[in-house]
């Protein structure tokens, strides 16, 4: 079957997923997609270590900046996933060959970057103690975690930006510059952090400034990056707005997307939830949640490290479809999980192989240790199954289904979760048991998506076929 070629590569950093090795192709865009991700949550653990060590409030302001983690991911998880989306779309554009397509997508994904990000900074300031109260955050750190959260907002537009930018040029298989971008703005917020809170005492502030100042610097070195780009996905300065087609594109499948990662955050709160009620007294509370906030922020990098290579099989898969290629869009999946298994198993074992002296590292109160323990033995050991239900869901999302795998979060890791946590877990009130759902769901998951992929890809490839056949109809002779 023929298919189309695509837009001729114009950057030295895209890379062809069109054609050549698949394996090279995911490889190349996921391991620096790996690197920064990975780099991203290492930086977080930087600055709980930063904390501890000049910490002199009993350990809790690392609480203080734990406790927010998984409601920031709930709260930025819709622009995150809008941003998935215009990868999907612009991915799509190249391999039809669309180049006004590509830049009226870029332009839309930018300009929307920043409109989201100040509606989100006056959500975060607005209702920080609202949120927080909702995790039942422990009474210790509550103040400290408002003024962290309140502060973490204010750099949401530069937050959205990057995230947008750098979903722009991994389109095009570029994911190498955003990952040297965000290296850079880490070291400084690495100093930073060390000079704010270590030198000047000014510990939460501290911490907010030196995040901040790390996605004011990615954000301009992508903003340059876009600019002075020679390839497809260069800016186009009269393409810098909203076009509601290409909006509209980006909504279809970033808004599924965006639930899909909100769902998932908010179902990480309900287990959150469970164990800031741990115990009968504060202390014990304190170091429940402190511990599961110090196993978050481990599981958080093997996270990182198994979706990597469903972001790099979504711009394949999307590429493909487009140029009407399904065999090498399957390809791109099986690849993909490959890498997964391989990535997120051996990793996922020495976190929980290592857990001890990995929770050591942020905290040297043995009750806290143990409860991070706790989680890290069971869920970063099977980590892995998330991977493959995370590629899955890429491929299916590639190819326009964007809402199966978001239902399928909903019911089997949102939905699943409320009876989980208020009926089964009391009648064994173990955290080792509560943890078990994320396995058990992940599961599940892939059980669903799975059932619906083969049919879409299969209609897709009729559809193609026909409009091949069309396309060869010789036209009749009156």
């Amino acid at each position: 079957m023929q298919v189309a070629k695509g837009l001729k590569l114009g950057g030295k950093k895209e890379v062809n997923m069109l054609s050549g090795s698949i394996m090279k192709g995911i490889m190349t865009i996921a391991i620096p997609i790996m690197i920064m991700n990975v780099l991203q949550s290492l930086f977080n653990i930087i600055d709980m270590t930063i904390l501890k060590m000049y910490d002199t409030d009993g350990g809790y302001s690392v609480g203080a900046v734990g406790a927010c983690g998984t409601l920031f991911s709930f709260i930025t998880g819709l622009a995150i996933g809008i941003a998935a989306g215009a990868n999907v779309i612009i991915a799509r554009y190249i391999g039809k060959g669309d180049k006004e397509g590509v830049d009226k997508s870029v332009g839309t994904a930018l300009v929307f970057s920043v409109i989201s990000g100040v509606v989100l900074l006056a959500i975060g300031v607005i209702f920080a103690e609202f949120f927080l109260s909702l995790v039942n955050c422990p009474t210790k750190f509550f103040d400290k975690a408002v003024l962290y959260f309140r502060l973490y907002f204010l750099g949401m537009p530069f937050f959205t930006f990057y995230n947008f930018a750098a979903a722009v040029l991994r389109s095009a298989g570029d994911s190498r510059r955003p990952m040297v971008y965000l290296t850079i703005g880490g070291v400084v917020k690495v100093a930073l952090t060390f000079l704010l809170v270590g030198v000047f005492k000014m510990e939460i502030v501290g911490v907010s400034i030196a995040t901040i100042s790390t996605w004011v610097i990615t954000s301009v070195l992508d903003a340059f990056a876009l600019i002075r780009n020679g390839g497809i996905v260069a800016v186009d300065f009269k393409r810098l707005r909203i076009y509601g087609t290409q909006l509209k594109e980006m909504l279809k499948i970033g808004i599924p997307t965006g639930l899909q990662q909100a769902l998932y955050s908010l179902a990480n709160l309900v287990i959150v939830g469970a164990v800031n009620s741990y115990g009968s007294d504060d202390i014990t509370k304190a170091n429940a949640s402190t511990g599961v906030s110090i196993a978050n922020n481990f599981d958080g990098i093997l996270y990182q490290i198994v979706t990597a290579p469903a972001l790099a099989v979504m711009p394949y898969v999307s590429q493909n479809v487009g140029a009407k290629n399904m065999k090498r869009a399957k390809k791109a999946m099986l690849n993909g999980i490959l890498i997964t298994l391989i990535f997120g198993g051996g990793f996922g074992a020495l976190s929980a192989i290592f857990s001890a002296e990995l929770s050591s590292i942020m905290t040297s109160n043995i009750e806290i240790i143990k409860f991070s323990q706790q989680k890290m033995m069971l869920v970063s050991s099977t980590y892995f199954i998330c991977g493959i239900n995370e590629i899955l869901g890429a491929g299916i999302k590639g190819m326009g289904k964007p809402f199966i795998p978001m239902i399928a979060t909903m019911l089997f890791m949102c939905a699943i979760r409320f009876p989980w946590v208020w009926f089964i877990y009391p009648l064994f009130p173990n955290l080792t048991f509560l943890y078990t759902i994320w396995p058990i769901g992940w599961v599940l998951s892939i059980t669903m998506v799975s059932c619906f992929l083969t049919p879409t890809a299969k209609k897709l490839q009729q559809r193609f076929d026909k409009e091949m056949q069309e396309a060869n109809k010789e036209p009749e002779i009156d």
